[in-house]
């Protein structure tokens, strides 16, 4: 088993969990998932919970919304939440 660094991004939906090691690495993966053509629905809307290094909890309703946050972390961006 691989120790996750502190600074790491954890990532949770139904299926489990995975670690990001920063957030240039959230961004790249959550870009590509969200883009990748024919991402079956039920992937495209799940739920995804996202622990930050700095101990702070946030919910997504999909992987898009996800992938626009980290996206902005990552340039480091004012974050603004798009309503649907």
């Amino acid at each position: 088993m691989v120790v996750v660094p502190e600074n790491a991004y954890v990532l949770t939906d139904d299926a489990g969990e995975i670690y990001l090691c920063n957030a240039r690495c959230l961004g790249l993966w959550s870009l590509t998932l969200a883009t990748k053509p024919g991402l079956a629905e039920e992937l495209k809307t799940q739920s995804l919970k996202l622990n930050t290094p700095n101990l702070e909890e946030l919910q997504f309703d999909s992987i898009v919304e996800l992938a626009r946050w980290a996206a902005a972390n990552a340039l480091q961006m004012p974050i603004v939440r798009i309503s649907q």
